[in-house]
Formats: structure tokens, C-alpha cells, sequence
């Protein structure tokens, strides 16, 4: 079976007819509307509490079992701010109840274990007017970085005098390509804090000791409150000093950010990032923080760097001293770009560090690490009672 997703905001037959043209098969078109995919909220129930199944109630949970026994899935996106839109961002984070939480080492980095035998592979169509090169490029690594951490081959459809269809390779995500700028130390710094998750997130906690050790020269704006956008988006035009602070989530902002983001303008001052992720190899946010050097260029601001730091997952878990310890370099990171007005360099390549694993921690893993981390996910989901359900594949025909 081959399923035709369209995520875009304005439907266009023709580009659905000539992509049923590439096939022998007759497709299975299902057309999302603006509202059916609801952001992915962190809450982990896909995971812990109900193994492999989402407990959200919309349509995307109910195109589950098209989207797993498909042998090709194909995503129709519309594009904003030099990215996939937030709605396309939201059908890719919403499909992490297909994997498992386990992880396993696939060349130096942390990957979650397939729950299903089989993946289909994954074909991408998106409209490239208004795109530079290098945002369609971001994209299209992007989408291909997706594709192999889903266990998927990625496929793009292209329209050139006619409508191809081609392989995507991999290709090493081009960080640090734009030059961090310097400005003055900041009299404030207004700080959006995108995690998807409640007041009890990692990133609120982090956040919180920046105001404690920066008081009133930081400002921190919660992106969940969404009826706040408009005035946050108005206030972007003469904010002077602004960073979106955020999880990583599959590989890049969580839709929700991305939806804020869609509303900024181009103005002046400077625009910094701070990406934190569970995994702990900094190379899993390089395709992220290669779109955000873009974004800075799109808005026309002084990009001050992006600071990345891996591992924070289980933050909660640790002991207050532990905690305090662990986000120390954190916090400082932020400190020194608000009082001399850029990252400092060395700061930021200690906090990123390992980019990715090398052959001694491999051995290490597959020797010891497995047994640690599945107790780290099996004792929550015994707690929850879901144990036994554990490798349920629920969405399989």
C-alpha cells in the first residue's frame, strides 16, 4: 500500500495527479486539514504508559495504521521562514509512538529501536519558491536525516519541466556556517522557552537558574502560552537581544516553536539559540542549528551563535547537588553572552561535547549501556503497569 499524506495549507490536484502518475499503484490520498494535527505535547504516554499507541485524539492519531502498513509514505509540506511548516514539523514529531525509547549506538550516536519489523520508505514534496539554496538544501538533509533515524529511505519529488522523483544521500548537516557576530553586553535578553512539556520541563528548570544567577537582565517568555503570540511576534520588531531556547525534537524545533516562528519579521538586534537534547552527541542538533544560522540571516539579524548541549534527560531524576552541577555550564554559557555580548567559544565547544561517540564508549555500550538505559525506561513503564505491553505494535493490520 502506498499513502499519499497532504499537510499542505492549499490542496493542489494537479501535483497529486502527477505524483499518482509515478506510480503503477493506485495511491490512498488523506488530506489533513489546518487544525487536525495537534502538537506533540512530550507527555511520553506513547512510551510508558500506553506502548506504541499516542493518546492524543485527532486525526493523525487515526492515520496511524495507514502510515505503518504502508510501503511508501508520501508528505505533501508547505514551507515558512525557510523550513517545513509547523504542521509538517507536527506529523514527523508526531510519529515517535512507531519507535521504541530503548536506544542502540548506530555509528557513534544514539538511535531509539524500531518497535515494527519494517518501515515504508518516505518520499517529500515541498515548494521551493521563496527558498534560497541554502535553506533548500537545510531542508532537504533535513528530511533525509529523518528518514534514516525512522528506519526509512528517503525520497524527494521534484518539479523540473515535469515531475521527478529522486534518492536523497547523506550528507554532513553544514554547522557553524555563519559566522557568530559580537555585540555590546546586553542590558536584557528575552528568552522564549519552546519546550512542549508543562512547568516541570528540563528546559523551565534550567531557565529558572538563569534568572536566578541573571535577575532582571533576563526575560523569559513560555511559548506554550499561545494566545500570547501575536503581541510576542509584534515585540520581536524592537526586542534588542532575543534567544528561543528549546528541546530538540526530531532532529530540529518542536512544531510548536515553529509556529511562533512563522510570524517574526525581519528587524534589528541580535538572535542567539540555545538547543538542549536527551541524547547526549551534540552532532544530533547540527541539522537544526544549520536552519537556525539561516533563520538569523532570513530576519536580518546578528547571529550570536547557537549553543548545544546533549544529555539532559533524566535531569529530574538526579539529586539537587547533581542537578546544580550539570547545568552550571549552562547557565554560564548564557551569563557570558549577556555580559559580553557573544558566546564564548570555548565555553560552548566544552558544553557541546561528544559530538559523537567514539570506539572505547561503543564497546562500553554494547558491553554495559543497554542493560543500563532499558532499566532507566523499563522501571517507569513497571510503574505504569505497561511492562508487558512493552513491544506491542498496536497499528499493524
Amino acid at each position: 500500500m502506498k499513502t499519499l499524506f497532504d499537510l499542505r495549507g492549499e490542496k493542489d490536484d494537479e501535483v497529486v495527479e502527477a505524483i499518482q502518475n509515478l506510480y503503477d499503484e493506485h495511491l490512498k490520498v488523506v488530506r489533513f486539514g489546518e487544525e487536525s494535527i495537534a502538537a506533540c505535547i512530550g507527555c511520553w504516554s506513547c512510551w510508558l504508559k500506553t506502548p506504541g499507541r499516542c493518546v492524543m485524539k485527532d486525526q493523525m492519531a487515526e492515520i496511524y495504521p495507514d502510515y505503518v502498513n504502508s510501503d511508501t509514505v508520501i508528505l505533501l509540506m508547505d514551507t515558512a521562514q525557510g523550513f517545513i511548516n509547523h504542521q509538517a514539523k507536527a506529523f514527523l514529531d508526531r510519529t515517535i509512538p512507531h519507535y521504541h525509547p530503548y536506544i542502540e549506538l548506530v555509528d557513534g550516536e544514539c538511535h531509539h529501536v524500531a518497535r515494527y519489523h519494517r518501515y515504508p520508505n518516505m518520499v517529500f514534496y515541498y515548494d521551493t519558491v521563496g527558498l534560497t539554496n541554502e535553506e533548500e538544501q537545510v531542508i532537504e538533509d533535513y528530511l533525509f536525516r529523518t528518514a534514516y533515524h525512522f528506519k526509512s529511505n528517503a525520497y524527494r519529488i521534484i518539479k523540473d519541466g515535469g515531475v521527478k522523483i529522486r534518492q536523497l544521500k547523506s550528507r554532513k548537516a553544514k554547522n557553524q556556517t555563519v559566522t557568530f557576530g559580537s555585540i555590546e553586553p546586553m542590558d536584557k535578553l528575552v528568552i522564549y522557552n519552546g519546550s512542549p512539556r508543562r512547568n516541570s520541563s528540563n528546559s523551565a528548570l534550567i531557565l529558572k537558574k538563569v534568572v536566578e544567577a541573571l535577575g532582571d537582565r533576563v526575560e523569559i517568555r513560555d511559548l506554550k502560552e499561545i494566545d500570547q503570540w501575536q503581541e510576542w511576534a509584534d515585540a520581536f520588531l524592537i526586542d534588542k537581544h532575543v534567544m528561543l531556547f528549546m528541546p530538540l525534537y526530531v532532529h530540529a524545533m518542536p512544531s510548536h516553536v515553529m509556529g511562533f516562528m512563522e510570524k517574526l519579521q525581519a528587524s534589528k538586534g541580535s538572535i542567539s539559540f540555545f538547543v538542549q537534547s536527551g541524547f547526549p552527541e551534540s552532532s544530533q542538533s547540527h541539522f537544526l542549528e544549520a536552519y537556525l544560522q539561516q533563520l538569523a540571516l532570513r530576519l536580518e539579524r546578528t547571529y550570536v551563535g547557537t549553543a548545544i548541549k546533549g544529555g539532559t534527560e533524566g535531569l529530574q531524576m538526579r539529586p539537587p547537588k547533581s542537578q546544580e552541577k550539570f547545568m552550571e555550564p549552562m547557565v554560564k554559557v548564557i551569563e557570558e553572552l549577556v555580559y559580553q555580548g557573544c558566546f564564548n567559544p570555548t565555553s560552548i565547544g566544552k558544553l557541546a561535547a561528544p559530538i559523537r561517540f567514539g570506539v572505547g564508549v561503543k564497546i562500553m555500550f554494547k558491553l554495559l549501556g543497554k542493560g543500563i538505559i532499558n532499566f532507566f525506561w523499563d522501571r517507569q513503564l513497571k510503574a505504569n503497569d505497561a511492562y508487558e505491553k512493552r513491544f506491542d505494535g498496536p497499528y499493524l493490520f
